[in-house]
């Protein structure tokens, strides 16, 4: 049993029973463990010795930790070992008073860091477990590190606050913050945190060590918040007008006239509509992103979740312009990237059911949702790869609010239907308009999918 961020070493001893030299490699599967060294070569007959560290700092109860053995000997290229034990949690303030005292114990206080990055980046949490330790044992300081996830709307106000009171814009990420030093990019604080650490060690930091100018390129430009905003709007509005939502919408609206709806009721019943749709697919993009948002923890995950996205999109962008062709051609029935005929089926089928419901109001909000779930598989399209990719690259403003921005604009082309609707402008002419610019919208898709590629791997 040890206590709760306490530090321990395990060594592993590794015999090489063969008659020929064998390369030993040792990865952790997490990053409270570390191996020192992580690979050697092993003679004949000989043993190597293996520092395994394990900090318990975010760990308490009952733990398990893995790491891989990997060998170049026939029949033992890999194995996997588990390090088990109890780690007892401590009261509040235990922790601190033990950096202290150790701190103390090697001859000096702390150096305490904040490091601001996203969580799932893998380099950045190599930095954390392997490249911070070790500078800790080749200075002989302790260093404090409390880090904090800049797709918190509040820690990046929080960073902007900070490097603007440098003297500072933030241009890249990771951002580290040791003293009154703000490095920046991962290239700057590896060229520059040897240094910074020696000067906080010592109480010698100076003027010098504030500048932010290496001279060198930065890495992971953030985009610029115009260029994001620009890309949801767009994305939303013609999400709003695809032939998925726009040809429902114009089946409603003969549906209505059908029922016999007066131009109030049609007006009524757009507003409800509208709303309803709003919430459905607030609620539905709320949900995918705290799930991408989570699998993008993982580096592997956000790793693939990035270039899969990627692809995706370049595909759709491809079949957007092959839509484009189709339509041009006179052959819009058969463009790609449609609602399937079953559930084109069921929308119809939910349409005639409630514009003849009584209840106007509530027919309207029950037909909103269930349009909004049958519609998903199509628009769907556009919005899971713009929560994707807000859950990459989105830096300045609340991803909330920007999925807020979406939806408003995504029903902004039923407002306005619906209001042309009231005016006495018949769903005849409404469907002439949109026949006229569908190929327009598609290019103008295209183009969307193909922004957000490009600055999700800008982002990335």
């Amino acid at each position: 049993m040890i206590r709760q961020g306490e530090k321990i070493e395990v060594t592993l001893t590794v015999t090489n029973g063969s008659a020929s030299p064998v390369s030993v490699t040792l990865t952790a599967t997490c990053d409270c463990l570390t191996a020192a060294p992580s690979s050697r070569a092993i003679a004949p007959g000989e043993e190597g010795m293996f520092a395994l560290a394990y900090d318990s700092s975010d760990d308490t109860g009952n733990v398990r930790k893995n790491f891989l053995v990997t060998t170049d000997a026939p029949g033992l290229e890999r194995a996997y070992f588990e390090l088990r034990g109890t780690v007892r949690a401590e009261r509040a303030g235990a922790a601190a008073e033990r950096d202290r005292a150790g701190a103390a114990q090697a001859g000096g206080s702390p150096i305490a860091m904040v490091y601001y990055y996203t969580p799932g980046c893998r380099s950045c949490e190599r930095f954390l477990a392997q490249e911070l330790p070790r500078r800790e044992r080749e200075l002989a300081i302790r260093i404090v590190v409390e880090r904090k996830d800049i797709l918190d709307p509040a820690v990046y106000a929080e960073l902007a606050s900070l490097a603007s009171s440098l003297g500072q814009s933030v241009r890249a990420m990771p951002v580290l913050l040791a003293g009154r030093t703000l490095l920046q990019g991962e290239k700057e604080i590896e060229a520059r945190i040897d240094g910074v650490l020696e000067s906080l060690a010592t109480g010698l930091e100076g003027d010098g060590a504030r500048s932010g100018t290496t001279g060198e390129p930065t890495e992971a430009p953030l985009l610029p918040h115009g260029l994001s905003v620009f890309a949801v709007v767009a994305a939303g509005l013609l999400d709003g007008v695809n032939p998925c939502a726009f040809t429902t919408l114009i089946f409603l609206l003969a549906s209505l006239a059908l029922a016999g709806r007066g131009r109030r009721e049609v007006l009524v019943i757009g507003a409800f509509f509208s709303l309803s749709v709003f919430l459905t697919y607030l609620a539905i993009g709320l949900g995918f992103f705290a799930a991408l948002r989570a699998a993008a923890v993982v580096p592997l995950v956000s790793r693939i979740l990035r270039w899969l996205l990627v692809a995706v999109l370049v595909a759709f962008a491809g079949m957007s312009v092959y839509d484009y062709v189709l339509i041009r051609g006179g052959k819009p029935t058969k463009i790609l990237l449609q609602l399937p005929s079953v559930l084109k089926r069921q929308i119809h089928k939910s349409i005639r059911t409630q514009v003849r419901a009584a209840a106007l109001v509530g027919g309207s909000l029950l037909l909103g949702f269930l349009v909004s779930i049958f519609e998903f598989a199509c628009t769907g399209q556009v919005y899971l790869p713009t929560l994707a990719y807000l859950v990459r690259v989105r830096r300045q403003a609340s991803a909330i609010g920007l999925l807020v921005l979406y939806n408003a604009c995504f029903i902004l082309p039923l407002l306005a239907v619906f209001t042309a609707s009231w005016l006495g402008v018949s769903s005849g002419k409404i469907t002439a308009l949109f026949q006229t610019h569908m190929g327009a919208v598609k290019l103008g898709l295209a183009a969307v999918f193909l922004g957000l590629a490009a600055f999700t791997l800008w982002g990335g």
